[in-house]
Order: C-alpha cells, then structure tokens, then sequence
C-alpha cells in the first residue's frame, strides 16, 4: 500500500512539473570602480534570475520572478553607480527595511496582464513612487495601463493611455495621488498629467511633451533624434514654467560591429562616456565615466557575462 502511494505522488509531482516551464538567467561580472574621491576598488557579483510559469486549462498564464543574488554589479550605462545584488526591498515605505523582497506574480488572460509585485510596481508617473498592482489591456487599439498602490493609507496610483496612427504615437500618463501637502498656508495637489508626442520620418524622430506638474511648475520638451549610418545624434531641450529654454540633454551614439560608444552632456556640466565590446556568448567589455564640470563622479572598467 506504501509503494502505491508513493507511486501515485511521484506522478502527481512529475505532472505538475511538467505543466509548468524553469528558466534561469542573470548576469556574472567583475570590475575595478572609483566613485568620487574613494580608491578605486574590485568589485565582483552575481544577479540570478530563475522563472517560472504555468498555463491553465482556461488558458490563463501564470508566471513569477525569483532575484538571487551576490557582491556587486555595476550599473555603468545609466544610474553609474555600484549596485549590491542581495535580496532586500526598501522601494515600499511600507515595507521593512531590510526584508525579504517578495517576488512578482504576473498573470495574463484574453488579452489582459495582471503584476502584483509588493511595492515593486514603477509607477507609471512619478519615478520616486512604487506602487503594488498593474492591470495592463489593449482597447480598441488603445494601450492602456493602471497601477495601483493597495495601502489603505495613501491610495496612489497611476495610469498611461496610448495611441498609434501611422507613425505618430501619442500618450497621456498621470497620477492619481490623492494626497495633498500644506505649506504656508498654501495647498498643493501631488497628482499631475504629462502628454507626450513622438513621430518618426525614416531616420529622423521628433518628440514633444508638456507636464503640468500638479501644482508644481509645469514643463515642456521638444527634441529630436537622427541616424547618420553608425552614428545617432538626439537632442532635448526643456522649458520649465517661469525659466524659458534653458535646459537640455544632447547625446552622439556610435555603432558598428561589435563596438558601440556614446558621449552625454546637459547644461549643469554632467558628462556621460560609455564605451562596450561585445567579445560574442554573452561577454561584454565596457569602461565609463561621469564627470560634472570636469570633477569625475565615477569611473568604471570591467566585463559582464549574461547567462
């Protein structure tokens, strides 16, 4: 009777294992960093990502993402700064410091995608807020996306509508934030709504947006990208309420074969360089720098394999 039930488990689990899909991925890699007037020191790290997923008989999908991870990685080609790899989630104020970071479930059914990810939903307007739900769907050609933040105490949220006719894109993203801030007597509301427009003419993108901030100060920007063969040069100015156009980003990107590079500057003196060698099966060679007014903020060189 033992070994029959014993028989009967093992198949039940080879079942469920064979319903469902296990992928690993991550990045490996190692690299001498000086940020700011430290030493430069090695440093060495590992990101493991292992994911899973299922789908139901009524064709629901299921699917989560576990973060592993050790040492350090560096972040050399947009935040320029050493990125621990342990397991931790602080992004949600709610949420001890220091605790374990719960992994996001992601579900899919006739066309709409449903993450729950405690604290660890970018909000779809404000980079400095996370929220815990997105609920994302495709609507009569319209791409829609809503995120929600489940604390009673702050009811946050976000939403982005957009729209493609042709080779125009339009979006509206905005925040839902029903917390206001007093100060001086004066009330601020926290929510806000940016429109944004990007058209493309063979090589040449053009893009326009205008942010009305909430009560903040309102923004504009206006740019454009354009590919010369190897070479992509953009351009973006920005006009903030009371301040005119004096705010912009330009970059020159280069490509060809296995090298790629691109050099940054905007109008407070902050200089990116960012050099990479694809050396093929997943290897990669880089070397960057950030400098502000000729003061290096951050200096890296080192080799990231992708798994």
């Amino acid at each position: 009777m033992k070994k029959v039930l014993l028989t009967t488990t093992a198949l039940v689990m080879t079942a469920g294992v064979a319903a469902a899909e296990v992928s690993l991925s991550g990045t490996a890699g190692v690299s001498s960093t000086k940020v700011g007037a430290a030493a430069a020191r090695m440093t060495s790290g590992v990101d493991l990502n292992m994911a899973v997923s299922a789908t139901a008989s009524n064709g629901m999908t299921m699917s989560a993402t576990v973060d592993l991870g050790e040492g350090e990685l560096i972040d050399y080609n947009d935040d320029f700064a050493v990125d621990a790899q342990y397991v931790s989630n602080t992004a949600d104020a709610n949420q001890a410091v220091g605790s374990s970071a719960a992994p996001a479930i992601t579900l899919g059914y006739n066309g709409v995608t449903v993450v729950v990810d405690a604290g660890g939903v970018d909000d779809l307007y404000d980079d400095a807020q996370h929220d815990d739900v997105s609920v994302a769907m495709t609507v009569g050609g319209f791409a829609t996306t809503v995120t929600m933040d489940t604390d009673a105490s702050t009811g946050h949220g976000s939403y982005s509508v957009g729209y493609t006719v042709g080779d125009l894109t339009a979006t509206l993203t905005g925040s839902t934030d029903p917390d206001t801030t007093t100060a001086g007597g004066v009330t601020t509301d926290n929510s806000g709504s940016k429109i944004a427009l990007a058209y493309a003419m063979g090589d040449l993108s053009l893009n326009a947006s205008t942010d009305d901030g909430g009560d903040d100060k309102s923004t504009h920007t206006a740019g454009f990208s354009y590919v010369m063969d190897a070479i992509t040069v953009s351009y973006t100015m920005k006009n903030a309420s009371e301040e005119g156009w004096k705010d912009y980003d330009t970059k020159i990107s280069y490509s060809a074969g296995a090298i790629s590079a691109s050099y940054a500057t905007d109008e407070e003196g902050v200089s990116k360089v960012i050099a990479e060698y694809d050396m093929g099966g997943g290897a990669t060679l880089f070397a960057s720098s950030k400098t502000t007014k000729g003061t290096n903020n951050f200096q890296t060189l080192g080799m990231n394999f992708k798994f």
